[in-house]
């Protein structure tokens, strides 16, 4: 209790330190809104008047941890107030949990872990050659300028030393051949077109510093309501060539198409890519990573090779006779991509697809009103098939799934219920509906299985099993089926995200439903002080 009494002092001794002129009292109180967490806080003066306050949010943040961990809360909500004669208190109170729509986040910290940083690396060697990369960016050059009438400048070129003092900062050694090209020029000068694929600018180190300064590691945001969008997917390219992860801290940005989209060099790729192969990443790239070429220099040869099959359009704004503008140089489109062909990774339909192959990763079934069951037996020849998802029609065949890796499932089940999916290795994710009795025994069976919505079943039999599954990070229930499982049974020791599904979702029905969820906390902590406050 001691320290604790000299952390609260010396926090009211920095708030004081920041206190407007004529105070008169402090409020200050941290929150976990619908909004998420913040603190919010107010300076009163002698006139009745107020001044906002933001204090330092680390320094609330060890104080309601530290308290919550003596008092056995999961978190703890704040309230501070100070009179400048000298007198403050803090009081700590259990954090109620908040709601955010239908959610109710109780472990905020959560990040669901993508795959990527687990799956086996390469030992295989570089694809890249520094002298013929090299090579084909004059070659390059020169057939641009050649097409478009214009030799744009190139900034002048990066010294070793320079590369050298970038990788450090970077974390990784760059490709040889990408190293090669910096010891040509330092990028495109900031011209899009000149080194283009669509249009994307070459960075300059500076510029691939920074961005990997700024990029996440390996996340990509939770959605925590659509698994199946957090699920990631790489194509085209080999199977096992790209580490599935949406972002990772060894994949390097160089080209930009100046909207969030880039082209990187992967340096650390899964089990049969290529170091330093090139991979296309960024905002658009929401299903994963594309793979684009096993290496910088096979990328310049394919341009090339787009070059010789006229493979492109000149963009160029002067009218006739009018110079070149060095800013808005011309430059070209080309209008095939490079990368491997598509390879037909997803079918959406009101049927199962007509071609099932390997290459398939995901299928949607939208079924029409009044079908009848849906046979998953021809998915067996699907042996990528990760996401498959089956709207308004029930399934037979689930046993098709067992040798698959599919991680996520929505459908509507027969009497036979989940049996032919015990113990399947893969299945991280299930919304399931069903009209008869749901056995829930064989979900203890399923390693994976981390997000769950029994929502549109009509009757689950126990429960209580749920308490048992100690991976599952979300779970979804109607508001009679969260009654009975609160009411009867342990809530699964991980849950870090619960939703309220069906019925109107007003706020008196969300309040009553969370306070359900509230620690039993026992009585508030007060700390009382007193601090003289220099006039």
């Amino acid at each position: 209790m001691e320290r604790l009494e000299r952390d609260v002092r010396a926090v009211f001794a920095r708030l004081a330190r920041s206190a407007p002129e004529g105070w008169t009292e402090l409020r200050l109180e941290t929150v976990d809104s619908r909004y998420g967490p913040g603190t919010y806080g107010k300076w009163t003066l002698a006139d009745g008047s107020w001044h906002g306050l933001r204090p330092d949010p680390a320094d609330l943040d060890a104080l309601a941890e530290a308290i919550a961990a003596a008092r056995g809360w999961p978190r703890a909500r704040l309230h501070l107030t100070h009179d400048p004669a000298g007198p403050y208190t803090l009081t700590a109170m259990p954090e109620p949990p908040a709601t955010r729509g239908r959610l109710l986040v109780l472990d905020p910290e959560h990040v669901h872990p993508a795959p990527g940083p687990d799956q086996p690396g390469s030992a295989l060697p570089p694809a890249g050659d520094p002298a013929r990369a090299v090579a084909l960016l004059a070659e390059y050059r020169r057939r641009v300028a050649g097409i478009v009438g214009y030799d744009a400048p190139m900034p002048p070129p990066a010294t070793p030393e320079r590369i050298e003092a970038a990788e450090r900062r970077l974390g990784h050694r760059l490709p040889d051949d990408l190293r090669a090209l910096y010891l040509v020029a330092d990028g495109s000068g900031g011209v899009q077109g000149e080194l283009a694929l669509d249009g994307m600018e070459w960075l300059s180190l500076d510029q691939v510093v920074a961005r990997h300064e700024d990029a996440p590691e390996t996340g990509h945001g939770q959605q925590w309501d659509r698994p199946d969008e957090m699920i990631v997917m790489v194509e085209p390219g080999p199977p096992g060539t790209v580490r599935r992860c949406h972002d990772h801290p060894a994949r390097v940005r160089f080209l930009t198409d100046g909207s969030g989209n880039y082209h990187a060099v992967d340096l650390d790729p899964a089990e049969a890519g290529r170091p330093g192969q090139v991979v296309e990443t960024g905002g658009d790239r929401y299903e994963g990573p594309l793979y684009v070429a096993d290496s910088v220099t096979s990328l310049l040869a394919a341009w090339i090779d787009l070059l010789d099959r006229g493979a492109y359009e000149v963009e160029d704004d002067r009218e006739d006779g009018e110079e070149v503008d060095p800013e808005y140089p011309p430059y070209l489109d080309f209008t095939e991509l490079v990368r491997p062909p598509r390879t037909g990774s997803t079918a959406l339909g009101p049927d199962l697809p007509a071609a099932v192959t390997p290459a398939l990763q995901q299928v949607a079934v939208n079924g029409e009103a009044g079908a009848g069951p849906l046979d998953l037996a021809p998915l067996a020849a699907a042996t990528g098939l990760r996401v498959l998802g089956v709207r308004h029609r029930t399934v037979t065949g689930l046993a098709a799934l067992r040798p698959l890796p599919v991680e996520f499932l929505r459908a509507g089940l027969d009497a036979a219920g989940l049996a032919p999916l015990a113990g399947h290795p893969h299945l991280g994710a299930l919304d399931l509906a069903c009209e008869t009795p749901l056995d829930l025994a064989p979900l203890r069976t399923l390693p994976a299985l981390w997000w769950l919505d029994l929502s549109r079943c009509a009757a689950v039999r126990d429960l209580g099993v749920l308490g048992e599954l100690a991976g599952l990070r979300y779970l979804a229930l109607t508001d009679a089926q969260w009654a009975q499982l609160l009411e009867r049974h342990a809530l699964p020791p991980a849950l870090a995200v619960a939703r309220l599904a069906g019925g109107d979702a007003t706020n008196e029905r969300l309040r009553a439903w969370a306070g359900r969820f509230a620690p039993a906390g026992g009585e508030p902590l007060h700390v009382h002080g007193t601090l003289e406050v220099e006039k």
